[in-house]
């Protein structure tokens, strides 16, 4: 079985709290959508000389838009920390039983990273994962509507959009899969040296053995930072390369509006 599939069988009694926390992070979104609109409709009335006034509907917008986005804060995250709930009583049964002597006989710091690190990074699977991917599904129509609508030459932006909100996330999980397992081994052993140093601190001092124990636990957190370091590294060209194409959009954005004619008066 897929472990994708898997962890959201795991999910399965948390489904409608899960997809309540997701229409809310599409409903605000529409309303950002509505925001802009309407913050640019009363932008181009300003320049124009027209009423100054702020509309209705831009308030409005702006209520629902912090309104929802609270809302949606509050439920994704409490339906994560949920179904992470039962993710853990999940792993640790399976954990004592898969071990002769349960618990007692795994190695306490390889039991720990799992717990902090490969169980809370499930929360990205649906806070990073899931719910944005629904809001591109949900933005790439509107936006392929919106920008014949306007003109055109403007749907050469959605390419660039694509690109951002498509391929580089899934460049960026490419590049991440070798690395984070790499980092994650290494936090597990990291953990293992200094839990095992602590634990036998009587029996190192007995043999003199601090340096020895000293140097494992140096070697085995040179080996974490050298992972982080690369991880990071691999990211943040991505992250500027995203910055880039975002800002080439907004000039092309530009351009085509001053090649397309002058502003009509709203």
């Amino acid at each position: 079985m897929n472990p994708v599939t898997k962890i959201l069988r795991l999910w399965q009694a948390h489904y409608w709290y899960l997809a309540f926390g997701a229409l809310l992070a599409l409903a605000a979104l529409a309303a950002g959508i509505v925001l802009m609109q309407n913050a640019g409709r009363y932008t181009a009335t300003s320049v124009l000389g027209g009423v100054l006034l702020v509309p209705l509907a831009l308030q409005m917008a702006g209520v629902a838009r912090v309104v929802l986005r609270y809302l949606e804060r509050l439920v994704t995250h409490d339906a994560m920390f949920r179904a992470l709930g039962g993710v853990r009583v999940w792993f640790f049964t399976g954990l004592a039983h898969s071990a002769a002597g349960g618990l007692g006989m795994r190695r306490a710091g390889d039991a720990l990273a799992r717990l902090v690190n490969d169980v809370e990074a499930l929360d990205g699977l649906y806070l990073r994962i899931i719910v944005p991917g629904l809001s591109v599904l949900m933005l790439l129509p509107i936006l392929l509507v919106v920008l014949h609508h306007e003109s055109v030459w403007a749907l050469l932006v959605l390419p660039l959009f694509v690109v951002v909100a498509v391929v580089l996330p899934w460049r960026a999980t490419l590049l991440a899969g070798d690395n984070a397992t790499r980092a994650s081994v290494a936090m597990a052993g990291l953990r293992n040296a200094a839990l095992d140093a602590l634990s036998g601190l009587r029996e190192v001092k007995i043999f003199a053995a601090e340096g020895r124990m000293l140097a494992m636990v140096q070697a085995r957190e040179s080996a974490v930072l050298a992972a982080q370091r690369e991880l990071a590294s691999r990211i943040s060209r991505l992250n500027v390369t995203g910055f880039l194409l975002a800002q080439s959009g907004i000039l092309l954005a530009l351009l085509i509006g001053f090649i397309s004619g002058p502003v009509a008066a709203v």
